[in-house]
């Protein structure tokens, strides 16, 4: 992901973590190095200094020259990658430090460095369980290692030290992580309300306006039908789709306020079939064919408009879906007390990334589209006390499958 796409709250949290990472990482290299190698020594009567034949100070200008390197990827936008870095070097040249002091000695190994007690304790501060285990199991394993290669036993004392602090660590680490976790269901929670609120304001606010050319519209194609009596199959359909229309309004209107449907028993069949006759003129156009395979004993307790419009929406954008001409195919089944209903398509299908997002208010991976139409849809089959689920492959095509409560 470039930088520019990250998400800019995450991106200043996380250079806050590694600032106050590097800080106290020199703040507590070199006080520690120089108080464990100069005063202690001196004042027990031993060598003072850094042992003999390793790096010596190479190791902290080593270790201080990736001070402009952690510069240059906060500047980039990539300060994640920091941590890892610092790791990394910090447990490279202390083996290589190691190999060269007790190398081919008869000296005891005995090291070890609070940076590592460090990195362990303090990784809660990124939240993040991979670096936490990417630490942990690196150190282990350095000392695992380190004691097979040497022959000494005086690496236990500090592996079990790092599994009681790693305990101790994963138990902090999965605290943040639980509090990150509610305060971003809370934000999201409060977005969506935040949606919710700002469509009831513009629902409200063009209501008037389209209601009032729908009721024009009505009465003039009333009109025309008792003028043109010898077609009686279209009338209706466009009498009842302009009904449809203003019921999309009232839904609108009412959206997020309790239930307000009215449900009676209706034949599934009978919404599908009525379903693909207001559709099928505009599909066979676009060389799409509707096919379904539907329980005829299959009754729903439901509002006949409010699923109507839910299974239109979802003919719809499967039909968009296939700008070269598919099938769209619409099956159901009945287990225990529900009904399965699926509406398949053969179109170019959604991407994962974008596949979590659909249903939220405005948010569609249409051209044109507003993000309403799903988000409605999911409203309603929350309404019937349904279920809603979205299966998509790329090139491949998409299968949304709704479960109804039936009518005994």
């Amino acid at each position: 992901m470039e930088p520019s796409k990250k998400n800019s709250v995450l991106v200043y949290e996380e250079v806050k973590a590694v600032k106050f990472f590097l800080w106290t990482f020199y703040i507590i290299l070199v006080p520690y190095d120089f108080i464990y190698y100069y005063l202690v020594p001196y004042f027990n009567n031993r060598e003072v200094g850094l042992p003999s034949g390793g790096l010596g100070f190479f190791f902290h200008l080593i270790l201080f020259a990736l001070i402009p390197i952690a510069r240059y990827l906060v500047k980039k936008g990539r300060p994640e990658q920091i941590k890892y870095i610092y790791f990394l070097v910090f447990i490279l040249l202390d083996v290589v430090n190691n190999m060269m002091i007790y190398w081919g000695t008869s000296r005891q190994f005995g090291n070890g460095h609070v940076l590592e007690i460090y990195f362990i304790l303090f990784s809660p501060i990124f939240v993040s369980s991979s670096f936490f285990w990417t630490m942990t199991l690196g150190f282990f394993f350095k000392y695992l290692i380190t004691g097979l290669v040497f022959q000494s036993g005086e690496v236990l004392v500090p592996m079990g030290l790092i599994i009681f602090i790693s305990t101790i660590t994963w138990i902090l680490l999965n605290r943040f992580q639980s509090y990150v976790k509610a305060v971003t269901s809370v934000y999201e929670d409060m977005r969506q309300k935040e949606k919710l609120a700002v469509i009831g304001q513009m629902a409200a606010a063009i209501a008037h306006e389209i209601k009032n050319p729908l009721s024009s519209l009505k009465g003039f194609t009333q009109l025309q039908q008792e003028k043109d009596k010898g077609d009686e199959q279209y009338y209706p359909i466009m009498l009842n789709e302009i009904d449809r229309i203003n019921a999309i309004v009232n839904d609108l209107l009412i959206l997020g306020k309790p239930n307000t449907a009215v449900k009676v028993p209706k034949k599934l069949v009978e919404l599908i079939e009525y379903v693909v006759t207001v559709i099928d003129p505009h599909a066979q156009r676009k060389e799409i064919n509707i096919e379904y395979d539907i329980d005829n004993s299959t009754v729903l307790l439901c509002d006949e408009n409010q699923l109507k419009q839910v299974f239109i929406n979802l003919i719809k954008n499967g039909m968009e879906s296939m700008p070269d001409g598919g099938t769209v195919s619409i099956n159901s089944e009945v287990k225990g007390d529900r009904a399965f209903i699926s509406v398949r398509d053969e179109g170019c299908g959604i991407p994962p990334e974008k596949l979590a997002k659909l249903g939220e208010p405005f948010y569609t991976t249409k051209q044109n589209g507003n993000g309403l139409g799903l988000m409605v849809t999911k409203k309603i089959i929350e309404e019937h006390e349904g279920t809603f689920n979205i299966e998509s492959q790329l090139e491949k095509g998409t299968i949304v499958t709704i479960t109804l409560p039936i009518s005994r």
